[in-house]
């Protein structure tokens, strides 16, 4: 008998010892049912109303946006040019005070530079080459991820030629020579646009967090910069006007009192302009993943994968089976293997049908509760950032599975080893969402938590009381794994130092 063949009968031996026993089989697809019945419970218990609220803002797209800053503008009518030369990049020139008991989060770079707008309405078609304090030149248009150009910062030359529909951004070290950014589309751009250069300077985002509620609140910054040799195709005078989101009127920074936004300003003096300006431009998709919501059940197809986890291994100990499984392959690391394989690709298979299944349901659910467009487009897994998460959350669950069944041969006994699994995964999720900043991200760094990233469609964001949020779902996924290959590896030690 060969090497594999010998391997491939250990397969099939442990792959018959998991489906004869009627409650684990049971237990697997007890396991689907209820991530799939826990999550669309959770989805019946959620609501938003993000798209009603007075801010809200979409671009030519569809697509919720932020459109906000400093314009300084005059019409243009038909085709043109406009060039200038960003003297000095947008700095911070009044920032937002420290909040006590918040976090800030990372901001946005501020930017600074030419543009062709639709008009001076939140939302509408625009083309923009600009520059950041940090990022270097970048050209953009109708809010779509923007065209990369050089790594230089200001001073720098930029230029926007406007040939109907079509806008091309140039930039230039020295004003004499000039490369081309990139050419963008704007559909629909009017015969008469506004043209001229602006300001915008993000917020900032200061987050507290509480065990299981997050408290956050966003607070203006104010970018100033400078502009000079400024040259368009048209001739009258530049005027500033800011762009303004909507305001709700339950915002607490617009109460009396409260503090409130600092307006654009603008000072020409020789040809020198100097702009200040608050706001952002570019996508604002709002903080709720529907694809993360529809995949909350996950967590109780988890408790009941690590019970099968525990038991394919422990169950053997408690009958004394274990002997008979050793006697017949001396080698107790193939033994251990052969029972990760078969329960890994069965543990991915639960876990990818009941993600399949939440993903399609859950999110019709929530469609009646507020999560439609257009802050919320349908969910489909021909996406690409929502077929990984299903696939990714399978693997979550199969890695959990194995961290069980590793712990199980190492602890031998049953509901030591649940309690032991129960306790290294939920624990850190109950004290990540109570702890603030660091220390609950780096728990869910250093703990199989982090796995629950894997969940996640969007980008890692910590503007969520989930810690996992701030990983990314490979992060996720690599850090669970690390738990389930340390928990095998150490089954695999005990088992060749002790008595069956």
């Amino acid at each position: 008998m060969t090497g594999s063949d010998s391997f491939g009968r250990l397969l099939l031996a442990e792959w018959t010892k998991l489906r004869s026993v009627r409650r684990w089989v049971l237990a697997l697809f007890g396991a689907a049912a209820l991530s799939v019945l826990l999550s669309l419970l959770v989805a019946a218990a959620s609501d938003t109303d993000v798209n009603l609220h007075p801010n809200f803002v979409t671009g030519p797209e569809g697509k919720p946006v932020s459109d906000a800053f400093s314009f300084v503008h005059q019409p243009l009518s038909g085709d043109g040019t406009i060039t200038v030369r960003v003297a000095s990049a947008p700095q911070p020139t009044d920032p937002a005070r420290t909040l006590r008991g918040f976090t800030a989060t990372d901001r946005e770079p501020s930017t600074a530079g030419v543009m062709v707008k639709e008009s001076l309405t939140p939302g509408s078609r625009y083309a923009a080459a600009f520059v950041t304090p940090d990022d270097g030149v970048r050209l953009q248009a109708n809010f779509r991820d923007p065209l990369t150009g050089s790594s230089h910062t200001a001073p720098q030359w930029l230029r926007l030629t406007r040939s109907g529909d079509t806008v091309t951004g140039y930039e230039s070290a020295d004003g004499s020579s000039w490369q081309e950014i990139g050419k963008v589309t704007v559909p629909g751009l009017p015969q008469t646009a506004e043209i001229g250069f602006f300001v915008a300077s993000p917020q900032q985002m200061w987050i507290q967090r509480s065990p299981g509620t997050i408290g956050a609140t966003e607070l203006p910054v104010r970018s100033t910069a400078t502009f000079d040799n400024v040259s368009a195709t048209v001739s009258g005078q530049w005027r500033m006007d800011p762009v303004v989101m909507p305001v709700e009127e339950s915002d607490p920074s617009q109460k009396p009192g409260g503090p409130r936004p600092p307006g654009g300003e603008m000072s020409e003096q020789g040809g020198v302009f100097t702009v200040a300006g608050v706001g952002k431009i570019g996508p604002n998709p709002p903080p709720d993943d529907v694809v993360e919501i529809s995949l909350f059940g996950v967590l109780a197809g988890l408790l009941t994968m690590i019970a099968v986890g525990a038991l394919f291994m422990t169950s053997e100990y408690r009958r004394g089976m274990i002997r008979t499984s050793f006697a017949a392959s001396p080698r107790r690391g193939r033994v251990l293997a052969a029972k990760a394989v078969v329960l890994g690709v069965v543990a991915y298979a639960v876990g990818l049908t009941a993600a399949v299944i939440s993903v399609l349901a859950a999110p019709r659910v929530l469609r009646t509760h507020g999560f439609g467009l257009p802050a919320f487009p349908p969910v489909s897994l021909t996406e690409w950032p929502v077929l990984r998460t299903v696939l990714l959350t399978a693997a979550f669950v199969a890695a959990i599975s194995l961290f069980s069944l590793g712990l199980g041969a190492a602890i031998r006994h049953s509901a030591a080893a649940i309690t032991t699994a129960i306790v290294v995964v939920v624990l850190p999720v109950i004290v990540g969402m109570a702890l603030l900043g660091p220390a609950g991200e780096w728990l869910a760094r250093l703990t199989p938590a982090g796995g629950f990233a894997t969940t996640r469609s969007q980008p890692p964001t910590p503007l969520l009381s989930e810690p996992w949020a701030v990983l990314s779902p490979w992060a996720g996924l690599g850090v669970t794994c690390s738990y389930a290959a340390g928990s095998l590896l150490l089954a695999w030690w005990l088992l060749r130092r002790r008595d069956a």
